[in-house]
């Protein structure tokens, strides 16, 4: 009897010491972290889904990979064809959306802003273009939001919404060149 009053403490004890050591671990590995550090340079491959990604045509690409321009956190999204990354310099926060199977950039620029006004954010385009790596498309502003500046661009029929928050409209501009400058579309 004596035994039992000894062991079952030492069991509970050795118990919680595990459950203390080991639990976390194995959450930490099961669940992501809200946000990664991502290098200057480092290469970031986004792919588009929905029906526009299915292709059987002479063009497979059905997605885009750039390079991140500065030091930044990449925010968790849960969605293979968007990316957040928030800059560790400054207040700068970058978005970027693939989407596939552009056959008509003219019809299709004004759509790709649907999703950032479904959002609730006012966004118009402001009449500028962009040409930087192999994507063309128009820019435009998000008013309501600090600095706030974006993009739709296409190559071949892969299209991006590129937006950028946070400092000032110029700034958020040159890190929109910087991204699609490296930008390509690629089979993801």
């Amino acid at each position: 009897m004596r035994l039992v009053y000894s062991v079952l403490p030492a069991l509970a004890a050795a118990g919680a010491l595990a459950a203390v050591l080991v639990v976390p671990p194995l959450l930490d590995a099961a669940v992501p972290t809200r946000e990664t550090a991502v290098a200057a340079g480092t290469h970031v491959t986004l792919t588009a889904t929905g029906v526009g990604a299915i292709h059987a045509g002479p063009n497979p690409d059905n997605g885009v990979r750039f390079a991140v321009p500065a030091a930044m956190q990449q925010v968790a999204t849960g969605d293979q064809s968007t990316t957040v990354l928030r800059s560790t310099s400054d207040n700068q926060r970058l978005a970027i959306q693939v989407v596939d199977g552009i056959t008509d950039f003219d019809t299709a620029a004004p759509r790709l802003l649907l999703p950032l006004r479904a959002g609730g954010e006012q966004v118009d385009f402001d009449g500028g273009v962009v040409d930087a790596g192999n994507f063309q498309g128009l820019t435009c502003v998000l008013p309501d939001l600090t600095g706030g500046v974006c993009a739709v661009a296409y190559s071949g029929d892969v299209a991006v919404t590129v937006t950028v928050a946070g400092t000032t409209p110029e700034a958020g501009r040159n890190l929109i060149n910087a991204v699609l400058q490296s930008a390509q579309a690629v089979q993801a």
